[in-house]
C-alpha cells in the first residue's frame, strides 16, 4: 500500500459516522427574507453577520 491510501485509509477510519435527522435541531430559516435582505444592502448573504442570520431563523 504506498503512502496516500493509507493516509484515506486513517483519515476514513477517523470520520464520524452520520448524523441521524432526529439528532438534528429543529430550525426554520426564512431564506427568501434573508436573500432579500442582503440584496437590499448590497451584500452577499454569506458575508452577513452571525447577529444578521439569526434574524432569519427560527427555532421550532
Amino acid at each position: 500500500m504506498n503512502g496516500q491510501m493509507q493516509k484515506y485509509k486513517d483519515s476514513l477510519s477517523k470520520t464520524p459516522g452520520p448524523i441521524l435527522l432526529k439528532d438534528m435541531p429543529s430550525v426554520s430559516i426564512d431564506y427568501r427574507g434573508l436573500v432579500k435582505y442582503a440584496k437590499a444592502k448590497g451584500v452577499e448573504p454569506g458575508s452577513l453577520s452571525k447577529e444578521e442570520k439569526a434574524k432569519f431563523c427560527t427555532n421550532n
